[in-house]
């Protein structure tokens, strides 16, 4: 018994010694390791908290610029008088609504607007987010726009409210038509040999992926509506910049894989985002027709008159060929419809007007083989309140895109299709159209709509000579952001002291 007795004293006595042990060790846990525990979680929070201001201070930075651009844009409308800004010498000044986000955290943007009057302003724009711990985060974002009195309305190649979508690898690119800007010289047609890289397409849309081409090549620019860069979506083998590489910077293809294959060359200023546009709607004007036909259809049966020394008699002629118009000679035409198919071939002269004023159904067509052509000399323009379907060896030979205009009159969305290998020369102005181009379609000129769909291996060719061209429209291009980009380090030093008002 004694012998137990003293077995369980020293028992008792070990565990003691062990619970003695692990509350020191838990006292000293408590006293470093659970402050500093604390501590790293609390800066991990602030740094947290740091990267997100940080990237809303960017936004806020952004849409400044998209303030400026708007202003600019109504100023070239004549819609604009500056009247809550504060100008100083050339310069526009004014500070937005302050914002206040969750926990009394306050932002400031202020905006300044460089030679806000001229041709070619430049904005500077400053967010400020006051932090309730460490130091303010500051962005400062730099973009030089073109006025809208600087450009026509087919500034563009493409234009669109909605979105511009290609698959299947078409080819973006341009050339100058009429590079002596007089139009009695000869036109000169689209080839590799005069192919540029100028191409511009544009959307005012702020969705996401508005343009998305896919593997598509667009040798040249790209503006979209967002804030930043989600605008432009660009899959592998598809690229936006100048078509010579060497001409890009390194840093546009060190890291393609962090953005499915992205190849956009950001630094040569070759995508621009907080585009807008205004687009203007089109009335047919009133015209006095020369020729009193409703409706126009070819090929067509015709009763005619025959005669030999002997008799006179009349015989149905079948009638697939046939010109309308003539030199030198004004034309004009109010029609139901105007269709060309079957292989038959129209040629047009001098210079005609059609009307084409019916809405809700396909009014022009030129489908199953069917063909219209212009001379050399001729210029047509039409107008359209209807849809418009083209096919087979297509609207018009190689002409100038401004002998050939259609204008989009409607009033309701309209669907202007170009359909296998359809073929097209001329400008199309329609705000209200969704226009699809399908299986090896060309066009050259420019298009503006409401939506662009390109699927098929076509092609499309913007005519440099149309950038000041306003079509008689009593609309001028649309404000155009060249190029933006954050400063940081000293670029932002030439700005500060203008920034501090």
């Amino acid at each position: 018994m004694h012998h137990n007795s003293t077995q369980s004293r020293a028992t008792t006595s070990k565990q003691g010694s062990a619970l003695i042990i692990a509350m020191i060790f838990t006292t000293v846990l408590a006293v470093i390791a659970i402050p500093s525990y604390l501590n790293l979680s609390n800066q991990t929070l602030k740094q947290s908290n740091r990267v997100f201001y940080n990237t809303a201070a960017i936004n806020l930075a952004e849409s400044g610029v998209e303030y400026a651009v708007q202003a600019i844009m109504l100023q070239s409308e004549n819609n604009y008088n500056w009247s809550n800004w504060t100008l100083t010498g050339g310069s526009a000044l004014k500070t937005l609504d302050e914002i206040v986000f969750t926990g009394d955290i306050k932002a400031t943007t202020k905006i300044s607007i460089y030679n806000y009057s001229s041709d070619a302003p430049e904005v500077v724009v400053k967010s400020t987010i006051n932090m309730p711990f460490g130091p303010a985060i500051e962005k400062y974002m730099y973009a030089s726009i073109s006025a809208s009195s600087t450009q026509g309305l087919f500034a563009y190649g493409m234009l669109t409210k909605d979105f511009i979508k290609a698959s299947g690898g078409v080819a973006f690119d341009s050339w100058t038509s009429d590079p002596d800007n007089d139009p009695d010289t000869p036109y000169i047609p689209y080839s590799s040999r005069v192919a540029t890289d100028k191409v511009a397409i544009a959307t005012a849309s702020t969705s996401a992926g508005a343009i998305t081409l896919g593997s598509s090549d667009v040798y040249g620019t790209a503006a979209v509506g967002s804030a930043d860069y989600s605008g432009l979506s660009v899959g592998w083998g598809g690229q936006v910049g100048p078509k010579d590489m060497s001409e890009w910077d390194p840093s546009d293809t060190d890291e393609l894989w962090k953005k499915d294959g992205w190849l956009v060359s950001t630094q040569t200023g070759a995508l621009s985002t907080g585009f807008t546009a205004a687009f203007e709607d089109i009335t047919a004007p009133s015209l006095t027709p020369t020729d009193y036909r409703l409706d126009y259809k070819l090929p067509y049966t015709d009763r005619r008159e025959v005669s030999n020394k002997w008799s006179t008699w009349y015989q149905n002629v079948y009638v697939d060929e046939e010109t309308l118009g003539a030199p030198n000679t004004l034309t004009i035409l109010n029609l139901d419809e105007l269709e060309v198919k079957a292989g038959a071939t129209l040629r047009l002269e001098g210079d005609i007007i059609i009307n084409l004023p019916n809405e809700n159904k396909t009014t022009l067509k030129v489908i199953e083989g069917g063909a219209i052509e212009m001379a050399d000399d001729a210029t047509v323009t039409v107008y359209l309140a209807g849809d418009m379907a083209i096919t087979g060896a297509g609207l018009f030979s190689e002409v100038s895109p401004q002998q050939l205009q259609i204008w989009g009159t409607a009033t309701g969305t309209q669907n202007f299709d170009f359909l296998n290998n359809g073929q097209f020369s001329g400008i199309i102005y329609a705000p209200n159209a969704e226009v699809k181009v399908t299986g090896n379609s060309d066009i050259y000129g420019s298009v503006i709509a409401k939506s662009i769909e390109l699927t098929g291996s076509g092609s499309f060719r913007y005519d440099q000579s149309l950038a000041n061209y306003t079509g008689g429209t009593t609309s001028a291009g649309p404000t155009r952001v060249d190029y933006v980009e954050e400063l940081v380090g000293i670029e932002r030093d030439p700005y500060i002291d203008d920034m501090a008002f």
